[in-house]
């Protein structure tokens, strides 16, 4: 990557000599600031009597270049400070805007924007685009806000819900925009063209909220990077700094343009990824929710505890619906009548670990924290406890992380439930309650570093021992200090977003992109999946496989869940509201290749054990990764791959799904996973139990259902015996740790895989075997020709 500066007008030019037609000119760098109780002002970088100063810098990317310009001190005493790095073995520039007050008085800091190149302000962004128009990948905030391509006849995905919604689902202060074809992204986003792709964001994360934001219209195309500073007090004397900022122009295609920019951050962010896949878990919330009892709770903790040989669950734990009030985590209601500890003890005793669900930041009104301590709550600009949204029927507001006796609490309330209680996972929820804007404390931390404060001190009071998975929760200044991260909104037992107890509205929010359904749980984990293993262990939510005797809380009967073997209805809703066997096998699909946490969601106590095993398919979690092929041109990509090697063999497992409401036939080209024309291939249908040889270039699986799959072993026909197919693990043969070949024989090893395990290995054998065992006892062999 190259950059200019221009020191007669102050314009910044990035390009890249491979990539001559995609460039980014005419930008401009700026501050915002108000002084005192005034208006906005406005501090831009200038080229005329300022300077450059070139040196030579190494930090944890490599060695690097840094152009530092300094800009002469403006009428307001503000003084700009403009960095660029490149890297000798990097392909991307950082920047960063930093500003000191070199004024009598303080300055409130409102935004620094590090690049804007918007044909109003006399720059331009040029880029090859597709007949289409130039696509946006689009971050959301945390899970629960919607990440995926938009296109220039797209908006943003408002709806009319937003107004209740928006202080949960996304960041409350970035200015929402409404027009086709003009979008922001929180964080990063990646903006597509033809042959080119822009990569942009902040690789630094713990200081400041930013955001991208992109026109795509034709002929109006603009690029802008923007760091929240939230209004902070900055003192004469003193100085501010942007986060770091990131750009690089990407060759495509490629299946993963944002592969260089996710790893530099977790570079920069010393990201926290345990070495270990977090074991497989349990939870009552998607069955039970609010119904929870401790009666109910210990009857499927007997049943886990027994079921081991199947799924060998390992952390079980109490979600939403145990205590006496949000804020007051420590004591239970009516329903738990022994208290937390007590059943901590209860899952000790079957050798399980005691996980357990709260939203730290947050407190009801009518809580005793609440009541006790009001100058502990975030203020609105009237002093009063600002509103942080609303909650299934109660408004939440949000603890204050800047005031002092608040940290002290937070200390004491998780190592209460670790260290004395003995829960070995936390899941903290509505962690974005902690950014709420208002008044605080100290009136010179950022929003973002608030939260971060706040994310810091949980991991004080838990230990580094304990599991730390979050929910609700931005994603920026989490990295670092939690192991695994909800990625996507709440999953339900329904495909698309529906209100059981207001079925009228519900084609009013079916459309919804945050909402809980099945949905868009899975798009947020198709279009994430860069995230795992680098930033956290991603977690895609609960895996819902149940088919009968469903009933969803405060429904009366008419509305209860009749089952049939391959699907589910609820009885007088629309036919909407269901999940088909179909939807179920996807789910477990896509769970299992994208390698995220393992957590299950359903009333163990009436699983049927055909449901149960699929859920074993996905244990032991071995590290997969997968990625979709096809992100940069669908919002709900249908193509997943994960690459695989083991055992002296290779393979690819292949997702194929159909997200139309319709039978769909499903096409599969090899030389998109990278096969040569007439190579010779054997591919299995993992879920019908098929097998093919081919040389075609491609193939035709007709007739996949609405939001089904077709789950495929790809591999290359090999010289020697060789597995072509699999069906003890939903990875295909990555369970498989050694194949030997000799003296007539062959012998194959799996892993430790901690259950009773059932299936078959389809072999390509040069004549048919005389016999067969597993661990010394016989096992039928079938030919298949």
């Amino acid at each position: 990557m190259q950059s200019e500066f221009n020191q007669i007008n102050g314009r910044l030019t990035f390009s890249h000599p491979d990539m001559p037609a995609t460039t980014i000119q005419g930008g401009i760098a700026w501050v915002r600031y108000r002084l005192g109780s005034g208006g906005l002002h406005q501090a831009t970088l200038s080229g005329q009597g300022s300077s450059i100063q070139v040196e030579p810098v190494s930090d944890v990317h490599g060695n690097a270049t840094q152009r530092v310009i300094r800009c002469p001190v403006n009428p307001d005493g503000i003084e700009l400070t403009y960095h660029i790095k490149a890297y000798e073995q990097r392909p991307f520039l950082l920047l960063q805007l930093s500003l000191s007050n070199l004024s009598p008085e303080p300055i409130y800091v409102v935004e620094c924007c590090l690049f804007q190149s918007t044909p109003s302000t006399g720059g331009w962004v040029q880029i090859n685009a597709p007949a289409s128009g130039l696509g946006i990948f689009k971050v959301g905030w945390h899970g629960w806000d919607y990440t995926g391509l938009r296109t220039p006849s797209d908006r943003n995905t408002n709806s009319w819900v937003d107004r209740l919604t928006s202080l949960s689902y996304s960041n409350p202060t970035t200015p929402k925009l409404h027009a086709r074809g003009e979008f922001w992204s929180e964080g990063w986003a990646v903006l597509v063209g033809d042959d080119a792709a822009v990569v942009t964001g902040f690789i630094s994360t713990a200081h400041q909220f930013g955001q991208v934001y992109a026109c795509i219209h034709p002929g109006e195309e603009a690029l802008s990077l923007v760091a929240q500073m939230d209004g902070i007090r900055l003192d004469p004397g003193e100085i501010r700094a942007s986060e770091w900022g990131y750009l690089q122009f990407v060759p495509l295609p490629n299946p993963e343009p944002e592969a260089e920019y996710v790893e530099a951050v977790a570079r920069q962010m010393h990201a926290r990824v345990p070495a270990s896949p977090p074991p497989p878990m349990w939870t009552h919330w998607y069955h039970f929710y609010h119904d929870i009892t401790e009666q109910l709770f210990l009857q499927n903790l007997e049943v886990l505890a027994d079921m081991r040989q199947v799924v060998p669950y390992q952390v079980v734990e109490l979600d939403d619906g145990y205590q006496s009030a949000w804020g007051d985590w420590t004591s239970t209601n009516s329903k738990f009548p022994r208290g937390l500890h007590w059943l901590a003890e209860e899952i000790t005793s079957k050798n399980l670990t005691p996980g357990v669900w709260l939203a730290p930041f947050v407190v009801q009104r009518k809580s005793q924290i609440a009541t006790d301590h009001p100058d502990w709550l975030v203020k609105d600009q009237h002093r009063k406890p600002a509103n942080a949204g609303l909650v299934y029927n109660m408004f939440i507001q949000a603890l204050d992380l800047t005031h002092p006796a608040v940290i002290e609490h937070l200390i004491k309330l998780m190592d209460t439930l670790t260290h004395q209680w003995g829960f070995g996972m936390l899941k903290v929820d509505f962690i974005n309650a902690a950014a709420l804007p208002g008044r605080r404390n100290n009136p010179k931390l950022t929003r973002a570093e608030a939260l971060r404060l706040g994310l810091e001190t949980i991991r004080q009071g838990a230990g580094e021992e304990t599991f730390l998975l979050t929910s609700g929760c931005p994603f920026g200044p989490a990295i670092g200090v939690l192991d695994g991260m909800r990625i996507g909104p709440d999953t339900a037992p329904s495909w698309e977003p529906y209100f059981h107890w207001l079925p009228w509205a519900s084609p009013l929010i079916k459309k919804n992109h945050s909402m809980p359904s099945l949905r868009n749980a899975l798009r947020n984990t198709l279009n994430l999946s860069s995230l795992h293993q680098r930033w956290w262990w991603n977690d895609p939510d609960c895996l819902l496989v149940r088919d009968t005797d469903i009933r969803l809380k405060g429904t009366p009967d008419s509305f209860r869940l009749k089952g049939t073997p391959d699907s589910f209805r609820l009885k007088g809703t629309p036919d909407s509201f269901r999940l088909t066997e179909p939807e179920v096998q996807s789910a477990v699909t896509l769970v299992g290749l994208s390698g995220g946490m393992l957590v299950s969601s359903d009333d163990m106590t009436e699983l049927k054990p055909e449901r149960l095993n699929w859920v074993s398919l996905l244990v032991p979690n071995l590290g997969l990764r997968g990625l979709p092929l096809d992100k940069l041109e669908h919002e709900m990509p249908s193509l997943y791959r994960v690459n695989l090697h083991g055992a002296e063999q290779e393979w690819q497992s292949v997702a194929l799904f159909n997200w139309t409401e319709h039978l769909a036939d499903c096409l599969l080209r090899f030389n998109v996973l990278g096969y040569k024309p007439g190579t010779a291939l054997n591919v299995f249908d993992f879920w019908t139990k098929k097998y093919q040889r081919t040389k075609d270039p491609e193939m035709v699986f007709a007739g996949v259902p609405p939001h089904g799959c077709k789950l495929l072993r790809v591999c290359e026909v090999g010289s020697t015996p060789q597995l072509v197919g699999d069906t003890l693990h939903i990875s295909q043969g990555a369970e498989i740790s050694t194949l030997f070949l000799g003296q007539g024989k062959m012998v194959i090893e799996t892993v430790d895989m901690n259950r009773r395990v059932e299936g078959e290995l389809w072999l390509s054998l040069p004549k048919a075997p005389k016999m067969a065992t597993c661990n010394g006892e016989h096992v039928v062999i079938e030919d298949k020709g």
